[in-house]
């Protein structure tokens, strides 16, 4: 865990050099590179790096600065069906395009990937319907976390839809939000048991 280095620079050296590491490590299998202030060309260095490493499996890439651009380039990496099991890009600003590639990603190509956060990114309905449809598609993508976008009537009901019924595709546990209707009408809360999982992952590093 590397998160939150005291970093006198905005030219994301370390980033650089994570990734360079990356490219020839063997043995790392997780790595927090949360609150780096990492940018677009930082994210797509990293994910060029992972197309010849076969033994990380947890990315966190939390709290950076990450926009469409580098959400895209995690894409195409996850095209390549790499060995990345969990992928966190919680409180970046990927947005509807940078969500969409991803799904593109999960659903036509990546059967390894279990665990997506993608909450406080700015995506609304778009990116967020986009997800749920590719989640019908891909059966390896168990866990996924959307709380802090724009959950509107649409997502919501995509969600809703797949969180229903004695079989659902995705788990209350699985996940950060619970629908709920008023009026007819289908809304997504933030689960509690979310935040008791971050706090077990804050005190883990």
């Amino acid at each position: 865990n590397v998160s939150n280095p005291r970093l006198n620079s905005e030219q994301e050296e370390t980033t650089i050099h994570f990734s360079k590491m990356l490219h020839v490590n063997y043995g790392l299998t997780e790595l927090h590179l949360s609150k780096h202030d990492m940018r677009d060309f930082g994210a797509t260095q990293l994910a060029e790096s992972l197309k010849d490493n076969k033994t990380l499996l947890y990315l966190n890439l939390s709290c950076n600065k990450i926009s469409e651009d580098g959400a895209k380039a995690f894409a195409n990496l996850l095209k390549l069906n790499t060995p990345l099991r969990k992928l966190s890009f919680c409180s970046n600003r990927i947005g509807n395009n940078g969500l969409v590639a991803l799904s593109e990603a999960v659903a036509t190509s990546n059967c390894n990937l279990t665990t997506l956060w993608v909450n406080n990114n700015g995506i609304t309905e778009t990116g967020l319907c986009a997800l749920a449809a590719a989640l019908r598609s891909n059966i390896t993508l168990t866990n996924v976390y959307i709380w802090g976008n724009e959950l509107k009537n649409t997502a919501c009901n995509a969600f809703e839809k797949l969180m229903e019924g004695s079989s659902p595709r995705v788990l209350q546990h699985n996940t950060d939000v619970v629908p709920y209707v008023v009026d007819g009408i289908t809304y997504l809360a933030e689960t509690g048991h979310y935040f008791i999982f971050t706090l077990r992952c804050l005190k883990a590093y």
